[in-house]
């Protein structure tokens, strides 16, 4: 198994998996470049690490954040080709066979669920905190994305091809829908806040309002009415352009 040192590279090197496409490889110079000071450690001689390195050249795209999972399973792959316990060509073959899935799963995930909420979260955290707001959207987001980064390459590197089936007991489309309905119903509430703000209840004084004041009711009736229509279909991404583009229109109109 890698050091310590060198699985701290590799999580370090995952954060720039796109930090240099291209039309026919995509993200593969970015995985070698991740990858590399784990091949530097279980290689001692020149030649086979210069094989595995141009193995991970190879065509590669996935949703980034999921590249962790990959990483710590073709370290786990390349370890055992080492040992002569299994073939280089396997450890491409396992990328290749896997990386479209882990692509859906991320961008549904990641980008469908986790952003939505973080964002929505840290806009109803701006209108009652200030400029705490953006760092709780930081703190929600980041506590998912840095999860999966350092776990998924803790669990690649000991299960290798296994770390399939932890993936999927992950269950995180599952989790993904019931973060779209936490999201619709913050968003509920962003929807009442952001009224009472353009309507002069602004900063401290919007706390009070909501949960003391006649905001209660609103926020209730908000919160399920966006519930039904995410329920009926509408994604949270368009719920939220429904919501806000009004907001900003009225504003910028009340303002000029």
């Amino acid at each position: 198994m890698i050091s310590r040192s060198a699985f701290l590279k590799v999580f370090l090197g995952s954060f720039f998996i796109q930090a240099s496409w291209s039309f026919e490889k995509m993200q593969g110079l970015g995985f070698a470049s991740a990858i590399s000071p784990a091949l530097k450690e279980l290689y001692n001689d020149k030649k086979p690490r210069l094989e595995a390195l141009k193995r991970h050249l190879a065509f590669y795209n996935a949703h980034p954040y999921m590249a962790s999972p990959l990483l710590g399973a073709s370290i786990n792959l390349e370890e055992k080709a080492e040992k002569g316990e299994a073939q280089g060509a396997q450890v491409q073959k396992f990328k290749s066979m896997i990386m479209g899935s882990y692509g859906a799963i991320g961008d549904s995930f990641f980008w469908g669920s986790v952003r939505p909420m973080a964002s929505v979260v840290g806009v109803l955290s701006t209108f009652l905190w200030g400029w705490k707001g953006p760092l709780v959207f930081l703190l929600v987001y980041n506590l998912f994305h840095l999860w999966m980064r350092w776990h998924g390459l803790k669990e690649g590197l000991v299960l290798g091809k296994d770390v399939v089936g932890y993936i999927m007991s992950l269950d995180l489309p599952e989790w993904g829908l019931r973060f779209k309905r936490v999201s619709a119903a913050v968003l509920g509430v962003v929807t009442v806040v952001a009224l009472g703000s353009l309507f002069g209840v602004a900063g401290p004084p919007v706390r009070k309002w909501l949960w003391l004041g006649a905001g209660l009711p609103a926020v209730i009736a908000a919160v399920l009415v966006l519930s039904l229509l995410f329920k009926r279909g509408l994604s949270v991404s368009k719920l939220i352009f429904i919501i806000t583009l009004p907001l900003i229109l009225y504003g910028l109109l009340l303002r000029y």
